[in-house]
């Protein structure tokens, strides 16, 4: 597949992903479903449903024999984070406008959409196989992710007078899930899983991708863009939405993983602000100027961006790889 194609492809996926989170914005706005409902989803996706189904895909398909590497993913995950961090840093350090709301202008370009987004961008974009294989990859790069921004990520957007490191934060329902998944496999009894509770646990695990992509459109609905300072934000969503992924393409160009491996590190660093760091600065009692408007902005712009990221490494891949 050429890089237009790809790009086509992609840009399709991104518009059934836009008009499925549509669905949850439209319910939000007419009020068939109020803010206290979306937020109840929301838990029910983070805390029920995403850990059934990273529970359930790990405990049937995956292998430490199949999978010798699996550890890097959350290392990948730290790593995307951290470079992500690094640049905003640089940034803030070269243009002083960002100094009046740093903790936030870090949030942004440090976590990225890990999960709601890719999920179903995935199972849109690849086979039945490939996609089966890089929902494992994907669970695996989200224990990483979970316990980062639930731990430094909430340090960070804690007022400075308030600010303290909380380990508890690691610990949580998708990390829970994944770490069980894991040892069922590492002592050999997930065969031994019953059909009673694995499949009814499936069933709810397989609600995931449709029902967190209204969540991502019903939080799109609710956030108040008014009185946002633009320069930041668009500062920013450029360190997040072009500046990383270009970096981690070049790394990619050098590196040559497997196809997969490289479409995950690429995918996850095209990816827009995380929708969690709006409930994260909520949790933190942070002021909000950048984060909600950043988020907005950042999943709107990537209906363009992703396509263009994800071709330009198709592209080096059928080239170089």
């Amino acid at each position: 597949m050429d890089f237009y194609s790809f790009f086509g492809t992609t840009l399709r996926a991104i518009i059934e992903l836009v008009l499925l989170g549509g669905v949850g914005f439209f319910l939000l706005r007419r009020r068939i479903i109020s803010e206290e409902g979306l937020f109840t989803l929301s838990h029910l996706v983070v805390n029920l449903f995403l850990p059934l189904f990273m529970f359930t895909q790990i405990v049937t398909r995956f292998s430490f024999s199949a999978y010798p590497q699996w550890w890097i993913f959350p290392l990948l995950s730290v790593a995307i984070s951290g470079v992500g961090y690094v640049f905003g840093l640089m940034a803030i350090k070269f243009d002083k406008i960002q100094v009046k709301y740093p903790q936030e202008f870090l949030g942004i370009t440090s976590f990225q959409n890990s999960g709601y987004l890719p999920l179903p961008l995935v199972a849109a974009l690849l086979g039945p196989q490939e996609a089966a294989t890089m929902f494992i990859y994907i669970f695996l790069f989200l224990l990483g992710f979970n316990m980062t921004i639930f731990s430094f990520g909430m340090y960070l957007l804690a007022p400075t007078s308030t600010r303290r490191f909380d380990i508890k934060g690691v610990i949580n329902p998708p990390v829970v899930a994944t770490l069980t998944a894991l040892v069922l496999v590492l002592v050999g009894v997930n065969r031994f899983v019953p059909p009673a509770i694995l499949r009814p646990a499936e069933m709810l695990g397989h609600c995931t991708i449709p029902l967190s992509m209204l969540v991502v459109g019903g939080n799109l609905g609710m956030m108040k863009i008014t009185g946002m300072d633009k320069k930041p934000m668009i500062h920013a969503l450029l360190i997040k939405l072009l500046i990383l992924p270009l970096f981690f393409l070049g790394v990619l160009i050098v590196w040559r993983p497997p196809t997969l491996v490289g479409l995950l590190v690429m995918l996850q660093a095209a990816m827009p602000p995380a929708a969690l760091l709006s409930v994260v600065c909520r949790a933190q009692d942070c002021e909000d100027k950048l984060i909600t408007p950043s988020i907005v902005w950042g999943h709107l712009a990537a209906i363009v961006t992703v396509p263009l990221c994800l071709g330009l490494y198709e592209y080096f891949a059928f080239m170089l790889f």
